[in-house]
């Protein structure tokens, strides 16, 4: 399955924001501070970098992009922006797997490894406004209201319908034309790292495979072979936030989405953590979060209908 191929591919966590709703609204690059970093579990998505330049992790390699540099990531890859520019603008759109897996299951496994491996190409100026008119295609079929409200009843679920359908072929039309246009440009190749991130982006990645598990910062270090100490004064160094600041990030952001996008109870999610009960897990959640589990989800509910 194409998911299983990219498993070890993705990361993205837009800060606070939430990417679950990103074809509600287009997303901010401002949104995307230095030292933020996004996690997409179940989402593909691309970047097209338009304006400004930026030095992004993405996967586990470090790349430095600019204008017409387009960037994609599968379910699960980091995706972090170490440094940008003040002017730094561009696309950002994700959606689920289902959405994208029609057209994704048509490719090659070798083509799927080459995107996994090697996320980031140069594309034309003509290639950019290709993209960029199938998404704002996209966005403006999304947001539009339609006139459906002063409709006869007997219509109103035949436009919501055609609307849906007309979205749909509109996002497979997008894949087709992200993967047209990645595929006929050169990969870009990733910076070489120094001892230093190679130990970040280690971490980085092990903290996405193991903090339902683990969330000591001895068990990271350990990992490496490295005392907690240097581990730790690396990890502040080259990242900006402290290595239990990750964890907690990570942790999170896995907490956030299976409240956001599954139906398990607030026990399950706890157990599925790994968290001894519930009121642990709780207190954990509204020290992050400012908020309760169950009011999180409420909110988000409440928000998904805007």
């Amino acid at each position: 399955m194409v998911c299983d191929v990219f498993s070890n591919f993705a990361i993205v966590n837009y800060a606070k924001f939430k990417i679950m709703l990103s074809y509600k609204r287009p997303l901010k690059i401002d949104e995307l501070n230095a030292n933020h970093y996004m996690v997409s579990v179940h989402k593909y998505g691309f970047f097209l970098c338009r304006e400004g330049t930026a030095r992004i992790l993405l996967g586990s390699n470090t790349y430095q992009i600019s204008r017409n540099h387009l960037c994609i990531y599968a379910p699960n890859t980091f995706f972090q922006i170490l440094e940008k520019s003040q002017d730094l603008e561009g696309i950002l759109e994700e959606d689920d797997v289902e959405t994208y897996h029609p057209v994704l299951g048509t490719i090659d496994i070798r083509k799927r490894l080459q995107v996994r491996n090697s996320p980031c190409v140069k594309i034309s100026e003509m290639q950019a406004d290709e993209m960029i008119r199938l998404y704002n295609m996209v966005r403006e079929n999304g947001q539009s209201t339609t006139e459906k409200d002063n409709l006869p009843d007997k219509h109103k679920e035949l436009t919501e319908t055609t609307r849906a359908d007309c979205m749909r072929y509109l996002r497979y039309a997008l894949c087709l034309k992200v993967l047209e246009v990645y595929f006929s440009n050169t990969p870009v190749e990733a910076i070489p790292q120094t001892k230093e991130d190679t130990i970040l982006n280690r971490f980085l990645v092990s903290v996405y495979e193991n903090c339902h598990r683990q969330r000591m910062v001895q068990y990271y270090a350990d990992e490496q072979h490295l005392s907690p100490y240097y581990f730790s004064s690396i990890i502040k160094e080259r990242s900006g936030q402290s290595a239990l600041q990750w964890i907690g990030n990570v942790t999170m952001t896995f907490s956030r989405q299976y409240l956001e996008c599954s139906e398990m109870s607030i026990k399950e999610i706890a157990d599925r953590l790994n968290f001894p009960d519930q009121s642990t897990f709780g207190r954990y959640f509204k020290h992050h979060e400012g908020c309760s589990p169950s009011d999180f989800r409420e909110r988000y509910k409440l928000f998904k209908q805007i």
